[in-house]
């Protein structure tokens, strides 16, 4: 699908939701500034793969990098946004901490476990160029 039409919507779990609140504020991305608050959930509308790459490498560097020991809520919460963001994008593997989404899904995927996702990821970019790691489908 190389055009889409209709915004998606990524719910941020409630365990990031002040991160991403504070990187809104910050304007860090114009992705993180396209949110609204709906009760305890913070909720993304997008149309864009440029948001949906800032959001998956968001989840994937705190993951595979985080700046502080991840709690297991932390952990749970950045495994659901990778897997939330790869529902509706193909993402490819960007060195070893980093993913892009590189085009849309025909059909949005059922939901899964983000630690599998992540550990995809994980395996597609070990011991491979960057250029040459494969796509997740």
């Amino acid at each position: 699908m190389s055009d889409r039409v209709s915004a998606v919507d990524i719910c941020i779990p409630p365990a990031l939701a002040g991160d991403v609140l504070q990187m809104a504020e910050d304007n860090f991305h114009p992705a993180w500034g396209k949110g609204r608050q709906k009760g305890k959930y913070f909720i993304l509308s997008t149309d864009s793969l440029d948001d949906l790459s800032e959001i998956a490498d968001f989840a994937r560097v705190n993951l595979e990098e985080p700046e502080l020991p991840l709690s297991k809520t932390k952990r749970a919460a950045c495994q659901a946004l990778l897997d939330r963001t790869h529902r509706y994008a193909v993402l490819e593997p960007l060195g070893e901490i980093h993913c892009l989404a590189v085009e849309w899904r025909d059909v949005p995927l059922k939901g899964s476990r983000g630690s599998r996702i992540a550990n995809e990821l994980r395996q597609a970019s070990s011991g491979l160029h960057w250029f040459k790691a494969p796509r997740l489908s």
